[in-house]
């Protein structure tokens, strides 16, 4: 959709769960439909996303009258440029909130079908709620069309590489090395380097100062490098947004899972790649396809069998001839190699070990082990039960 001469302008709202808020709110305003009742819908879904571990409940600032006064506005806003709900004026400050509460919200013809989607057809929910945020946000748009040419690769450093650095008296060329290889440009991008150089000047300076009386910590320093390396990374695809736009997106589409992204792809060290996982062979580019356990999981099967022999002919900690392996590494290449989610691939490997899957002569086996668990990948869970490594035998 973009190229280098144009300039796209869009705004993409903060609301990082925004599949359940939309569903709920769409559900909700067909029964009670003023923004008071919509406040008060808001902050049980907060509550429900809090117990099943996906997000949490802050203490407010405003009080139990306000509570989520703004957060409310910014989901009831999104709904009308979607087209689910009618256009109405919503509070702009708290100060208004109270001339607002009685006001009555409106479902579109759209809306209702949306809600009753949303309550009897999930699916068909997740897939025009894709649709709709596809159509309506450009930069989003703009993402994963990017995403259908190659995955986007966003070069990461920790507290410690900073530390290490600061040790080395390294400079800020040096952060520009690091990141051009992890990239991954093309070899025509040859202002890649002033590109990648300016990101860094530009973050650094607006987060901490042309001269910084006090050294920012480790922590903080990482933090800048990490966002210039994003604001880099969607500069070299021509993308309009910037990092926060990119990690609210990025949010949205691994909740609609039409992408992924792990910090544990084998060969991409020291970045974290994002992927899509939609149905490349759609014609209706409007259309976002997932992919199903239906449709893949006994090609994804092969691949989950496939990977594991792979990684475990190249381990250098073990002599067994099934070595015991983290299955976030796998289920991170595998997800990747494949085009899928990684949650897509938890279900295929679920399924090989309690045998709905059957491969011949291969046993698939989880366990506990040892394996410290990155806090960038989710656990395995299938089943109800938390496992970390996995060794796949041959039983001929």
């Amino acid at each position: 959709m973009n190229n280098a001469t144009s300039i796209v302008r869009d705004s993409i709202p903060r609301i990082r769960q925004i599949v359940p808020h939309m569903q709920d709110q769409l559900i909700g305003l067909r029964s009670s439909n003023t923004f008071e009742s919509a406040r008060i819908l808001y902050g049980k879904t907060v509550d429900r996303l809090s117990i099943w571990g996906q997000g949490r409940r802050t203490a407010s600032r405003v009080g139990d009258r306000d509570r989520y006064w703004s957060s409310t506005r910014d989901v009831l806003d999104e709904a009308m440029r979607l087209g689910f709900v009618e256009p109405q004026p919503l509070p702009s400050a708290r100060r208004y909130v109270d001339s607002h509460r009685s006001r009555m919200l409106t479902l579109t013809k759209l809306g209702h079908q949306a809600a009753d989607e949303a309550e009897t057809n999930v699916p068909a929910f997740y897939d025009r709620l894709a649709s709709s945020l596809y159509t309506k946000h450009p930069y989003f748009c703009e993402f994963i069309d990017s995403l259908r040419i190659k995955p986007i690769h966003c070069p990461e450093v920790s507290e410690g590489d900073v530390e290490q650095a600061g040790r080395s008296r390294f400079r800020t060329q040096y952060w520009v090395e690091y990141a051009e290889p992890r990239l991954q440009l093309s070899a025509t991008d040859s202002n890649s380097n002033a590109l990648i150089y300016r990101a860094l000047v530009s973050v650094i300076r607006k987060r901490f100062g042309n001269s910084r009386r006090r050294a920012p910590t480790n922590k903080q320093m990482a933090e800048a490098l990490n966002d210039a390396y994003i604001e880099a990374a969607l500069k070299t695809r021509n993308l309009s947004s910037g990092p926060t736009d990119l990690k609210n997106m990025k949010t949205w589409g691994s909740q609609l899972m039409l992408l992924d992204q792990s910090r544990y792809v084998p060969n991409y060290e020291g970045q974290n790649v994002i992927w899509l996982a939609i149905d490349s062979t759609e014609q209706v580019r409007a259309l976002l396809k997932r992919k199903t356990l239906k449709e893949h999981e006994y090609s994804l099967a092969d691949a989950v069998v496939t990977t594991y022999r792979d990684q475990a002919s190249n381990t250098k900690t073990s002599r067994l001839q099934a070595p015991y392996l983290p299955i976030y590494q796998i289920r991170a290449q595998t997800a990747f190699d494949h085009s899928v989610t990684r949650a897509l691939v938890d279900l295929v490997i679920e399924r090989l070990a309690n045998g709905s899957i059957s491969i011949s002569n291969v046993q698939v086996l989880l366990h506990l082990g040892t394996t410290r668990q990155p806090q960038s990948e989710p656990v395995y869970r299938r089943g109800g039960k938390r496992r970390y490594e996995i060794t796949i035998q041959s039983t001929s």
